[in-house]
């Protein structure tokens, strides 16, 4: 890694004062952190303090980008606030993640709440930015994930109440568009019923008000139930969706729906052995502002989630209005020593028939988005060693290529505190567009001394022939540092180079360009 002569011969000119105030802020919390054995450095009581801080330098592009966000949280009998400090210089230059913060510093998230009462019988207020889940997000999903830059906060009133065996959720609010503008307004209410002891059942009401005048509103409704019998627990949501200008123009009022969604899983355990089941249909059910750029559902994608980095190199993002599937996954404990894992899952569009298709004047054929298969079997050859064999295979539409996938990883444990991971991965890839034909080699290697120091290295060799009998290869290396500062710091360096690639979770998606520099992260909590 040549480049990394050149990297600490940069100079990083910092274009404000906002990165060494962040900064210094920062290691002077985990510096305190890190002797908070002593009795000098406590914080008042109810109050929490949480601060992360990310910084790289592409040394190919010369782009340097420094985000922070720094979190204050207090609580007071039955009172409780906090706020958030956002300063990005610049921010992730992605438009749809940057929301127009290409340089910026601001408290972007406060609140006022009011506790009243127990879990029993209670009333909470929440005034300013919140964040709200109701059922599986088929309908409400506000949260945050810096992972993929998702932070759809609302801001605005909300009110939770139970009350014999009631709990009744209403909210207003607004969500931060593309260029930081909060313009639509979303009404919300959920009510579930928990009085017995085998059911929970639940219903969701939704609208949005857009700033638009003489625009109609979007609302979704919902059913929900869960159900525990035995050893099995379910979970089923039924949901509509209508737009009274989409029912007058493309409809002619003959239709009052404009969109339908279901989402139900099943789950099975018996000693040794489970199986999850899910299945999926959503209809023209994405429910957006009016320009498009907030989501403020996020159904249940049915996508695997890997912890593997091959496996995640073709990505399938989720779309809530035109899909159809199902997924299947069983465990099986052999032994004490030994255990199985068996995957399958796919997702298609839907047919001709579909609100989808019909709103959008579509006449487009059913075809795959998304076809998985994973299989995993873990045995411990003894206290010391440890292998995990893995076999994956996906077509994704999106990409429009098919991937077969091996994996093998050994843990060697020399004692509670000393570990080394391998992991060698090993990808096919065809591209069914161009029949190209090519392979992915990944090596990682990891030092764990427990808990304070990791050390990783990773190397990734890329094998192409765009023509026959030439042969080009791409090397892509970067060795990464984490040590754990105190009990509450966690840092981490990485110094390399990497592929470009999506970081998906649960369907949503963040695109990374290719990478090659130095990148810095801190955490604290406090």
């Amino acid at each position: 890694m040549l480049f990394v002569i050149n990297l600490f011969q940069i100079k990083r000119k910092m274009k404000t004062s906002i990165y060494y105030i962040s900064l210094l802020f920062t290691i002077i919390i985990s510096t305190s952190t890190f002797s908070q054995s002593s009795d000098w450095f406590l914080l008042p009581d109810g109050l929490g303090l949480s601060n992360q801080l990310e910084y790289s330098y592409n040394v190919d592009n010369k782009i340097e980008i420094f985000e922070n966000w720094l979190t204050l949280d207090y609580n007071k009998n039955i009172f409780s606030a906090g706020l958030r400090f956002e300063a990005f210089q610049p921010n992730d230059p992605d438009p749809s993640i940057s929301r127009g913060k290409v340089r910026y510093a601001d408290i972007a998230y406060k609140y006022f709440a009011v506790d009243i009462g127990d879990v029993e019988e209670g009333l909470n207020i929440t005034v300013g930015n919140f964040y709200k889940l109701f059922g599986r997000g088929l309908i409400l999903k506000s949260y945050e994930d810096r992972n993929i830059r998702v932070d759809n906060n609302l801001l605005g009133v909300k009110v939770e109440a139970n009350y014999l065996s009631f709990t009744l959720a209403a909210l207003s609010g607004s969500a931060s568009n593309s260029i930081n503008e909060r313009q639509d307004i979303i009404h919300a209410v959920d009510l579930q019923y928990n009085g017995f002891d085998f059911v929970k059942l639940g219903t969701t009401f939704a609208s949005n008000q857009p700033e638009i005048d003489g625009t109609a509103r979007t609302t979704l409704a919902s059913a929900r139930i869960q159900p525990t019998i035995w050893n099995f627990d379910g979970y089923a949501e039924y949901g509509i969706k209508s737009n009274k200008d989409i029912q007058s123009q493309i409809f002619k009022d003959d239709e009052w729906k404009i969109g339908e969604a279901f989402y139900g899983s099943l789950n099975f355990y018996y000693d040794m052995f489970s199986i999850v089941g899910e299945y999926k249909y959503y209809d023209n059910y994405a429910f957006t502002s009016n320009d498009g750029t907030i989501f403020y559902n996020t159904a249940p994608s049915l996508r695997k989630e890997y912890t593997y980095q091959l496996l995640n190199r073709h990505p399938s993002p989720l779309d809530q209005s035109n899909e159809e599937g199902y997924s299947l996954e069983a465990n099986f404990n052999l032994s004490d020593a030994t255990s199985f894992i068996a995957n399958y899952g796919i997702t298609q569009t839907l047919p001709a028939s579909s609100y989808y298709q019909r709103v959008n004047n579509f006449s487009l054929p059913i075809t795959t988005q998304l076809k998985e298969v994973y299989l995993q079997a873990t045995h411990n050859w003894d206290e010391s060693f440890t292998t995990i064999a893995a076999f994956g295979y996906n077509e994704e539409l999106s990409t429009n290529t098919k991937n077969f996938t091996p994996i093998l990883e050994n843990k060697f444990y020399f004692d509670d505190i000393n570990t080394i991971k391998v992991v060698l991965e090993h990808q096919q890839t065809e591209n069914l567009s161009t029949d190209e034909k090519y392979y992915d080699d990944v090596i990682a290697i990891e030092y764990l001394r427990s808990p304070n120091f990791n050390v990783s290295v990773v190397t990734e060799i890329q094998t192409k022939e765009p023509e026959a009998g030439k042969t080009v290869r791409k090397v892509w290396s970067f060795i990464q540092f984490g040590y754990k500062l105190g009990n509450h710091s966690d840092l981490s360096l990485l110094i390399g180079s990497r592929q470009a690639g999506n970081i998906c979770i649960g369907g949503i998606c963040r695109y990374e360009p290719a990478f090659q520099g130095i990148e810095f992260k801190i955490l604290t909590r406090l």
